[in-house]
């Protein structure tokens, strides 16, 4: 889930923009203003007719980039002169219009984040702020972090990491050592966690140097705030960093810090056979985990055994002595301190690996005696399946329940299990000669959950039934989603059909039993049920009139079934009852993926300015959407308009999912349509490969691709694969034309 700031961070990120812009608009206003004045008094005396002048007529026609310079002009004017009237949604709006006209104008990025915050349309202001921020470069550095923070909890991370690095150079510049150094122990914990040692260890030297001398950066009596689990814990941290980065001299610095703070002699053994091992002086390293497991060897987790396997590998005579090595020596450890859960663990793998499934279950079974632990359910489930042990798997399922009564933390090796055809057989046999009723509730859950992960949908419902006695409303209900959805994405509509009907007739709450009327509108539809579909999402709307989501369903219906008019009259009607509601979040979804099926619908129509009238309003709302800018480039690029601004947005598609066949092909065809035709055949045969050979558009811009190249065999290869693939997708217009194009060139 997008996690989305708090109203504190908009209210702080609107005060800080606002402010720097203010300002500005203040005055362009005023000489808007003072531009009309004078335009009105000037000029009174009327022309007589006889000197009006000749229409203007251009001797050469304007070409994209001046009309583009034009539109733009009339664009900021209009917006200029709304703002000036009161009319702030209206210049908003134009505005962001005009801001695809003109990419990374800092100008235009100002008024509309300074009118989306007067507007409280918040999620708006805050994209384009992120804009404003990346192309203005005097930006405050408290703006930069509020945005950058922003980008970090909305899932940008790249462009959260480019604006902390900034304000970091701006605070060094100020001096300001106490935010500086927040924002590098930011960054180190971001690039660890993104698989950059070296950048990470690059911000570790700044911290390490900043909290070994806070008197020098004025960081007395803050430095506890930065470092939880005290200074003897960052400094270890910090020598970890760099061992990740591959730099032994900088970790023992670190660890030695470590130890200044607060002695632990057990730990330093550790950290000195890491070092050592870095260094691959491997015997060395061996000297001190023999120390350290001689000592107490119950204070640094699994990590020690880890390393002493490590180590054994570079000593022993093969990788399997040196883990049947380590395995004897820690079987010794653990008899003797039967209740340390990390060495239990670890010798649980050691046995897995070795297949010896009685020992897995000795180690693994005493850790989920207390609560679960997902590792040991792993491995117990591995090695009941190996045994075919079959009753004590079913009570593992029981076990192994989460929350939402899903088998997450052990499906991989139940995949496995219902992979393999002849142990699925004989657990199903002992399932048949079991009675559900006389089972344990969790049991009969978990067996048709099970039941489900094979695709048995009717015996999984059989199962869960028999659990339905035994749950609350509230418990059912939540089973019922659960079960209803998984079937529902197994693409057996009638169980998911028969959950979401169950769980309606429980009487629940209005706001829970009107999300199961729209998952069964939904369900019902798949199944071409078309009027119970739109019986069923039109009481999902009447239970919850506030709910955009809900609404949504009955023109989805319609436009599933085909009756495209209805569909659109509907989408028409959601769109004017919501449209203007910007406080819910997915009720912003619900209009942008609205606008994006209406601008589907009318390029089937092949009503150009309207399918492309709607696609700039959802990037208007939603700047970077990559599908909205794919999808308005290509409609430009195929029908030979604004070919620049088309080509640019598509290349920006493809910058952000390289491997989207679809954006792929759109480029390949902008580069068709551009006559770079050797682009467009190398574009479009990545494409091709990447859809597997089975997308009919894509192999059909292929062939004409080859074709303009003089590629004729292999332009005839490409349309005649197209025609198959197009018969199976059922799209008749374009199965013609390609039908057309190989009779033309037989």
């Amino acid at each position: 889930m997008i996690l989305r700031p708090s109203s504190w961070m908009f209210s702080l990120l609107a005060a800080l923009v606002l402010s720097s812009v203010f300002h500005t608009s203040l005055l362009a206003a005023e000489n808007s203003s003072a531009t009309e004045s004078v335009a009105t008094n000037q000029g009174k005396d009327e022309l007589p007719f006889d000197q009006i002048p000749d229409p203007f007529v251009e001797k050469t026609p304007r070409n994209e980039s001046a009309e583009n310079r034009l539109r733009l002009t009339t664009l900021l004017t209009k917006a200029r002169l709304q703002d000036h009237r009161g009319d702030v949604a209206g210049a908003l709006e134009t505005y962001q219009r005009a801001y695809r006209l003109s990419p990374g104008s800092a100008t235009i990025l100002q008024e509309i984040v300074r009118l989306g915050f007067l507007l409280q349309r918040n999620e708006i202001a805050s994209r384009y702020a992120i804009l404003l921020a990346e192309n203005q470069m005097t930006m405050t550095t408290d703006a930069l972090q509020r945005v950058a923070q922003y980008c970090l909890e909305d899932g940008q991370t790249e462009r959260a990491i480019q604006l902390y690095e900034r304000a970091l150079a701006l605070l060094k510049k100020e001096g300001a050592h106490t935010q500086a150094l927040g924002i590098h122990f930011r960054l180190l914990s971001i690039y660890q966690s993104h698989d950059e040692p070296k950048m990470a260890a690059r911000h570790a030297s700044e911290v390490a140097k900043m909290i070994s001398e806070p008197d020098k950066f004025e960081l007395d009596g803050v430095v506890e705030q930065f470092t939880s689990g005290g200074l003897r814990s960052t400094f270890e941290k910090l020598g970890d960093v760099y061992l990740e980065a591959d730099q032994p001299d900088n970790a023992v610095k670190m660890f030695a810090k470590a130890e200044e703070i607060s002695p632990s002699p057990e730990m330093h053994l550790i950290h000195e056979a890491k070092v050592l091992a870095a260094r691959k002086d491997w015997n060395a390293a061996q000297v001190k985990l023999d120390k350290y497991l001689a000592a107490d060897h119950r204070v640094a987790g699994q990590e020690p055994y880890l390393l002493l396997l490590q180590v054994r590998k570079h000593l022993a005579d093969s990788p399997e002595a040196a883990q049947q090595e380590v395995l004897e020596r820690l079987r010794k450890l653990h008899d003797s301190s039967s209740d340390y859960a990390p060495l239990a663990y670890f010798l649980a793998q050691l046995y897995a690996e070795q297949n010896d499934w009685d020992n897995v279950i000795a180690m693994s079974a005493p850790l989920i005696e207390d609560e679960t632990d997902a590792d040991a359910l792993n491995l117990l489930c591995q090695a009941y399946i190996a045994k075919s042990d079959w009753p004590a798997l079913v009570s593992l399922l029981a076990t192994s329940l989460d929350g939402n009564y899903n088998l997450d933390t052990i499906s991989q090796p139940l995949e496995k299990l219902i992979a393999d055809d002849k142990q699925w057989d004989s657990l199903t046999a002992h399932l048949k000669s079991l009675t559900p009723a006389h089972r344990p509730l969790n049991e009969r859950i978990g067996v048709s959950r099970l039941y489900q992960l094979a695709s048995q949908g009717d015996t999984a419902w059989t199962w869960a039934e028999s659990a339905f006695p035994d749950l609350d409303n509230q418990e059912e209900a939540r089973f019922l989603m659960q079960f209803g959805l998984q079937a529902f994405r197994d693409e057996q509509e009638a169980v998911a059909e028969q959950a979401f009907r169950s769980a309606i007739k429980l009487g629940l709450p209005k706001s829970q039993t009107s999300l199961f009327y729209f998952y069964l509108a939904t369900t019902l539809e798949m199944q071409d049920k078309t009027s119970d579909a739109l019986r069923t999402a039109k009481r999902a709307a009447l239970l919850d009139e506030e709910s955009a989501l809900l609404r949504s369903r009955i023109p989805w219906t319609l436009y599933h079934a085909g009756r495209t008019e209805e569909a659109v009259k509907e989408y028409q009607t959601l769109l004017d009852k919501f449209a203007d509601d910007y406080e819910n979040q997915q009720t912003r979804q619900v209009i942008r993926d609205a606008k994006r099926l209406l601008s589907a619908i009318a390029g089937q129509k092949d009503d150009l300015p309207q399918a492309t009238e709607w696609l700039e309003q959802v990037l208007d709302e939603f700047p970077d959407d990559t599908g909205a800018m794919n999808d308005l480039g290509y409609l430009w690029i195929d029908h030979e308009e604004n070919l620049g601004r088309g080509f640019s947005m598509i290349q920006k598609a493809v910058t952000n999912e390289p491997d989207n066949y679809a954006y792929l092909d759109s480029l390949g065809w902008a580069h068709f349509r551009l006559g770079q035709y050797e682009e467009a055949v190398a574009t479009l045969e990545h494409a091709a490969k990447l859809a597997d050979g089975k997308d009919g558009t894509v192999l059909d811009h292929l062939g004409d691709a080859y074709l303009a190249l003089g590629q004729k065999e292999k332009a005839l290869a490409s349309w005649k694969q197209a025609t198959h693939v197009l018969q199976d997708e059922d799209d008749a217009k374009i199965l013609s034309q390609v039908e057309s194009k190989l009779k033309t060139n037989t």
